[in-house]
C-alpha cells in the first residue's frame, strides 16, 4: 500500500541539541496519567494511528485518541496524514518527536529539557546556550 504523506503540526526548528519545553508543568501532568504514558509509549518506536494504538494498549479507541491528540498539543507528538493512494482513504498517524526529556527542579522552578533531532513545535523553545568553558 502506498502513502502520500502531510504533516499537519507546525513545524519548529530543526535543530540537533536541547530544547526546552514552556509548559513543563503541563507535560508532567498528562505523563502523569497512565493513559497518557502508555499512548506515549505506543508510538515512540514507530508510528501508529490512533486504531493501533488503541489496539496494543487495550483503551478504548476514544481515550487513546484524546491522550494522542493531548501529547500532539503539547508537541510531543507529530500527526501525520497518511493517504492510501489505491483508493484514496486516509488516516492519522501519530510519532513521537522526542528522543529524551530531562526533568529538572530547582527552587521551585521545573524545567523540561528536550532532546530530539526534529523538528518540534511551538511549545518548544530552541536549543540553550552552551555557557562558555573557559
Amino acid at each position: 500500500m502506498d502513502h502520500d504523506t502531510q504533516t499537519d503540526t507546525p513545524a519548529g526548528r530543526a535543530r540537533d541539541g536541547n530544547w526546552r519545553h514552556e509548559n513543563p508543568t503541563a507535560v508532567l501532568e498528562q505523563l502523569g496519567d497512565k493513559y497518557t504514558r502508555a499512548a506515549f509509549e505506543a508510538v515512540v518506536d514507530r508510528p501508529r494511528s490512533g486504531d493501533e494504538v488503541a489496539a496494543v494498549t487495550d483503551m478504548s479507541r476514544p481515550t487513546a485518541f484524546r491522550r494522542l491528540n493531548e501529547l500532539a498539543e503539547l508537541d510531543l507528538l507529530e500527526i501525520e496524514q497518511c493517504i492510501d493512494t489505491d483508493g484514496g482513504h486516509h488516516h492519522k498517524q501519530y510519532r513521537a518527536v522526542v528522543d529524551s526529556f530531562t526533568v529538572t527542579i530547582d527552587d521551585g522552578d521545573i524545567e523540561l529539557v528536550v532532546e530530539s533531532d526534529r523538528s518540534l513545535g511551538g511549545n518548544i523553545a530552541g536549543p540553550a546556550p552552551v555557557p562558555a568553558d573557559d
